[in-house]
């Protein structure tokens, strides 16, 4: 699953949490960004990724909501 998490003037970031296969239960986190000034307007740049657990996945849902609850 991929989702733009960021968009301010032409600037785009993007995560997207996919599985991986030959480790069941662990997951990359991938974040790109994109830049509609750039010389390839259409390409992603990978930024930075993280292979995570179930747990690890669960663990940074609740710190999220976490944070949001604070803001309430």
């Amino acid at each position: 699953m991929k989702a733009t998490i960021t968009k301010v003037g032409g600037f785009f970031r993007a995560v997207e949490v996919q599985g991986i296969a030959a480790v069941p239960g662990s997951y990359q986190v991938q974040f790109s960004s994109q830049l509609e000034s750039s010389s390839n307007p259409q390409e992603w740049k990978n930024n930075f990724a993280l292979i995570l657990t179930k747990e690890d996945l669960t663990t940074l849902r609740d710190v999220c909501g976490a944070a949001l609850a604070v803001g309430d």
